[in-house]
């Protein structure tokens, strides 16, 4: 998780000039709240994987024997879960809003030290009422080209070839743009103006690196969410947002102290006992607990229930079903439950013998236990992977009142991109976790005893990681774009459409209010649309502007009409439309006409990762073909042709590295080994990225360079084993 965030601010040491002290300040104050989130799920975790360690080894039948039930286990946990829940009550209520307050300090601190560093190339920044955007950005920030900025007091779209951002004396962010032009709405005639400089402090200057209000709301103290309550009380908003954070600091520690208990009878009902077990009703529990969560938050949307209700719904679940299930394990322990196992004659499994040719009979052995690893490696950094998005998302489904089926749609669609993600890593942990699981038994010894290398016999595994590498890249390339699309169309189509009527009622306010609408951009190779307001579902749209633009940027036409309506085939039919052309340094009016091509809408912030390899191409060409700089798309189209590799070559450096010996290196120590190199290969992808974003490494070196690192070290450590097997 926090892995996750690190990537975000890579970007801000190498190429916003923000030290690493200051990343590490960042981090620290994100690990708090994190602790915070995850300390109930660890208590959970590591109390079922200890008590399977307990059964795994027959102790907990031994005490049983010796006439020590196995109820009794719940004392020493139970002590155990009271002293975390307190650690987490004070995580909760003091640790955690401190760090966000904090974090909240950095970030304005850094902002002031360094305004430019939140500008991103494509993406519309607000400051106040006013807008900029730039279609290329320098690496740290400060330089632009291509300038969009909207400016409230002319109520209209200012042009700018070139522009710098710097802080002035007072925090603020001083902007100077040069070479600029504005084709002023047309009220009684043409109308323009022409600059060679342009000079001005943008409003809301001091606003920080900006935070959702979800974060702002976890530095609250419990005085500031009361008076939030009252707030929400007296405007009787449907979702009481501050209520519901109050309650859930409260309920998180409960939850630590529930989820500890119980572990025991959570465990003691089952017939067989093992560690992995453990873990996956751990992993099983925390599914169903986030589940009712949902659900709770879903109730308290509707009304259905009040704030503390939908709130503390699932602890009052988790905690009935925990007394539930130790009431039977009390009355009957579990000696009890294994002599009525052994005496109900159940019959003693066969083993079951393969009848086929024995030639292959070691690589299916090994191809078996791999898969099995594999799958379950899968489906465990799956289910986490989707628990940390929901939990991310809560308070977003909560904004927009989202149902129960249409989030169930919008993670059908997203989880090709979830498992992307994923799918290398489980590959890499499968392949520690069966090089362990082989040297721990002493298969390993025995295959090298016999006069097989460690590495011929455990070739299968390369060769199905070498089968997923065009799977790989057909689902990035194939379905992750299609998949992203429809999870998009879900969250503009069925999940934001709730909020028209409370934008309707924004733009009440501000006609009433006379103040102008900031505008949405859209590009379209050498075209501006600039749009008031767009219902797509519709096809509708209103306050219409065209520009033609130049290479460099600036307008030299501009169609503006009051409406506009799709006619289908990408053709729209304007209302009122004006058309306006600039020549010779002159504005002149045309005639007008009454259909216009919008062409293809361009996001105002590009996610590549949505992109299939010709739609990247695509995006360069008009890049380039535009006189801009299409550094960052390059880099990212070689680290989409690169990652597909990674699912042969990190299993392959595990592979290399478990097998060399006798000795073999400890499972632990395998396990430690293919975690760092998960983690330090995302760190080192994202650091690449950021270096060719800066400019510093070409786009080919930035995009392959940590597969080809990767790639010689698996080399190296394949050589050193080939020469010890010899």
């Amino acid at each position: 998780m926090l892995t996750k965030e690190l990537l975000g601010y890579s970007d801000l040491v190498i190429n916003r000039g923000l030290g690493a002290d200051a990343v590490a300040q960042i981090a620290f104050y994100q690990i708090v709240p994190l602790v915070t989130l995850v300390f109930p799920l660890a208590v959970l975790m590591g109390a079922l994987v200890a008590l399977g360690r307990l059964g795994a080894d027959l102790e907990i039948l031994i005490l049983e024997t010796l006439g020590v039930r196995a109820t009794r286990l719940a004392g020493p946990i139970g002590v155990l879960a009271v002293a975390l829940s307190l650690v987490c009550l004070w995580l909760s209520l003091v640790a955690a809003p401190w760090a966000s307050r904090s974090l909240d300090a950095a970030l304005l601190e850094m902002s002031r030290e360094n305004p430019a560093a939140q500008m991103r190339a494509g993406k519309v920044n607000r400051f106040g009422q006013w807008r900029l955007q730039a279609r290329e950005v320098s690496a740290r920030g400060d330089k632009l080209k291509n300038v969009l900025l909207w400016m409230p007091s002319l109520g209209d779209t200012v042009f700018a070839k070139r522009g710098t951002l710097q802080a002035n004396d007072e925090g603020g962010i001083y902007m100077t743009l040069e070479n600029g032009r504005a084709f002023l709405e047309p009220r009684s005639g043409p109308r323009h103006l022409e600059f060679e400089t342009l000079s001005a402090t943008l409003p809301d200057s001091s606003r920080p690196i900006e935070r959702d209000d979800e974060d702002r709301r976890q530095g609250m103290s419990l005085a500031e969410l009361a008076a939030g309550v009252r707030e929400e009380i007296k405007r009787k908003r449907r979702y009481p947002e501050h209520l519901v954070e109050w309650h859930r600091r409260l309920a998180t520690p409960v939850t630590t102290l529930i989820f500890g208990l119980i572990a025991i009878p959570l465990f003691l009902t089952r017939k067989e006992y093992s560690r992995s077990a453990g873990g996956v009703w751990g992993l099983g529990t925390i599914v169903a607990y986030f589940g009712m969560v949902q659900l709770g938050d879903g109730l308290i949307q509707n009304k259905t229930l009040s704030a503390a209700a939908g709130v503390w719904l699932p602890n009052f679940i988790v905690a009935a079903l925990g007394l539930s299930m130790f009431s039977t394990i009390a009355s009957k322990g579990v000696f009890g439950r294994e002599v009525d196992r052994q005496r109900g004659g159940s019959k003693p499994r066969q083993q079951k013998h393969f009848k086929g040719p024995r030639r292959w009979a070691l690589q299916r052995y090994v191809a078996g236990r791999f898969l099995q690893f594999a799958l379950l490696a899968f489906g465990v950094l799956l289910s986490a992977y989707l628990l940390i998005d929901i939990l991310e998302r809560l308070s977003w489904f909560a904004k927009y009142e989202a149902t129960a089926m249409e989030v169930v749609r919008f993670y059908g669609a997203r989880v090709p991109l979830l498992a992307s993600r994923v799918i290398p890593m489980s590959l890499l942990v499968a392949t520690a976790l069966t090089a362990s699981d082989l040297a721990a038994q002493g298969e390993l010894m025995g295959m090298r005893s016999c006069g097989i290398p460690a590495v011929r016999a455990l070739a299968p595994v390369l060769v199905l990681c070498a089968l997923v590498v065009p799977l790989f890249f057909v689902l990035n390339n194939e379905i992750i774009p299609r998949a992203s699309e429809r999870q998009d169309e879900i969250k503009r189509t069925e999940i934001k459409v709730r909020s028209a009527e409370a934008e309707a009622r924004r733009a009440a306010r501000r006609a009433a209010r006379r103040e102008p609408r900031a505008p949405v951009w859209y590009r379209d190779s050498g075209q501006l649309f600039q749009v008031g307001k767009l219902d797509v579902k519709r096809g509708a749209a209103e306050d219409i502007a065209i520009f033609e633009l130049e290479k460099t940027g600036l307008p030299v036409r501009r169609t503006v009409a009051k409406s506009a309506r799709y006619v289908g085939k990408g053709n729209w039919r304007l209302r009122e439309a004006r058309h306006f052309e600039f020549k010779q340094d002159r504005f002149f009016e045309m005639a007008a006409v009454p259909f216009a091509r919008l062409g293809k809408e361009v996001p105002a912030e590009v996610d590549t990762m949505h992109f299939s390899l010709e739609q990247l191409t695509e995006e360069i060409k008009e890049v380039e073909a535009n006189d801009l700089d299409a550094t960052a798309l390059w880099v990212d189209y070689h680290a989409k042709l690169a990652a597909p590799f990674a699912c042969i070559v990190l299993p392959a450096i595990v592979l290399f590295f478990a097998v060399m010996g006798p000795p073999f290196p400890a499972s632990s120590t395998t396990l430690l080994v293919s975690g760092a190199l998960g983690v330090g290969t995302v760190l080192m992808n994202g650091t690449g990225a950021s270096l060719g974003y800066g400019g510093a490494v070409p786009p080919i070196v930035a995009g392959w360079g940590p597969t080809v690192i990767t790639i010689a070290l698996a080399l190296g450590l394949g050589l050193r084993v080939g020469s010890q097997s010899r």
